[in-house]
């Protein structure tokens, strides 16, 4: 009977949420830390690749200022040995030239080397992060490793159950138990004290007797979770 089938889907389901509890939350933690590692090589990565231009900018820059630097001494130098007012002005203009591309230069070294300080720290925060992230969901997955030794191979025996019985279902109770669950994390309930042991609403004694007797699909007036008689030593 249908009923039988989503009694027997309800139990399962209750001990698979039992099982998932034990488990204290740890695959939801694994799962954010192991996210949040990933961001952080990502950054990693972003990070060194761009130090490694910012060492190739600050090599080239070097260059270009002892370049210039060479330059501007040669002609301060010729300075000394100048015959005529023309050449004079030339070589001053020529100097004046160099002076602001070595000032341009080193402004541009000192923002460089400052930028790669603080890309320097930013990698070696990363890498304690990343130590200490990597540390954590090991010990993490250990202790869940260790908390579903006992209930992994019931856990894979119930879920093959779970899809044994779903398919004895119709389409339609099926699709409603399956939103009654993820709403309330049960399908269904018993009916202690006749009322329901999803919202505890009294149900009309009339109401009850069907439940226990009809052996049909009745849901809870207020909730509407399936309803089902369970005997007190059942």
């Amino acid at each position: 009977m249908a009923l039988d089938n989503l009694i027997k889907l309800h139990e399962t389901d209750k001990r698979l949420l039992e099982i998932d509890e034990l488990k204290g939350g740890l695959p939801e933690l694994l799962n954010t830390q192991e996210s949040e590692l990933g961001d952080i090589n990502d950054s990693q990565t972003l990070s060194k690749n761009k130090l490694k231009k910012l060492k190739t900018n600050i090599t080239s820059s070097k260059n270009s200022l002892n370049k210039s630097s060479d330059k501007l001494e040669k002609y301060n130098n010729q300075l000394f040995s100048v015959t005529n007012t023309k050449e004079y002005e030339a070589l001053i203009s020529e100097t004046d030239q160099l002076k602001t591309i070595i000032s341009d230069l080193n402004n541009e070294l000192s923002n460089i080397s400052g930028e790669k300080s603080e890309l320097e720290e930013l990698i070696e925060s990363n890498k304690n992060l990343i130590k200490e992230l990597t540390n954590t969901i090991n010990d993490n997955k250990k202790i869940l490793s260790e908390q579903m030794e006992k209930t992994d191979k019931e856990e894979q025996l119930l879920l093959k159950s779970k899809n044994r019985i779903s398919k004895n279902i119709d389409t339609f109770s099926l699709t409603q138990y399956t939103k009654l669950l993820g709403k309330y994390s049960q399908g269904m309930a018993s009916i202690p004290r006749d009322s329901c042991n999803n919202c505890y609403t009294s149900l009309p004694p009339q109401l009850i007797v069907e439940i226990k007797y009809d052996k049909k699909i009745i849901t809870c007036p207020s909730c509407s979770v399936f309803l089902y008689y369970k005997k007190d030593n059942d």
